[in-house]
């Protein structure tokens, strides 16, 4: 129980920045539809991963372990389908230049805003776990 509850928080927290930053995630409502996401979100990338990461287990040994963000990808479609205040949209990234580092200005369509999303909640979420484990 205690582990749900942590993967439940850690994926809401991970949900809360990414709809803060990406334009594209929209969770509609109050915030405890944060967490009722985040413990469906745990809920569904348990039930589904092993599954997914034994599909995908060519591919992550070819990328070294790149492509580990994909059962955040099938648990986020998911949840996208059952829970109807969480929307996954197209948006447009306005741009970023950093140390001579320029991104130009880019419109993401559904299927990429898809992935994109859901690496950023993969790795977020992977960040702040590690963060809270020292």
């Amino acid at each position: 129980m205690k582990q749900v509850i942590k993967g439940a928080f850690l994926n809401a927290l991970s949900l809360f920045l990414v709809s803060f930053f990406l334009p594209g995630l929209k969770i509609n409502g109050e915030y405890i539809n944060y967490f009722y996401a985040g413990t469906i979100l745990f809920v569904v990338s348990i039930a589904l991963g092993p599954f997914v990461k034994l599909i995908t287990m060519p591919f992550n040994i070819m990328t070294f372990g790149l492509l580990s963000f994909l059962s955040t990808l099938a648990a986020l479609v998911v949840l996208t389908l059952v829970f109807r205040n969480v929307q996954v949209t197209s948006f447009t990234f306005n741009g970023l230049s950093f140390m001579g580092l320029s991104i130009n200005k880019i419109f993401i369509s559904g299927v990429l805003s898809y992935v994109i999303i859901s690496a950023t909640i993969y790795f977020l979420s992977a960040l702040i776990e590690w963060l809270f484990s020292k």
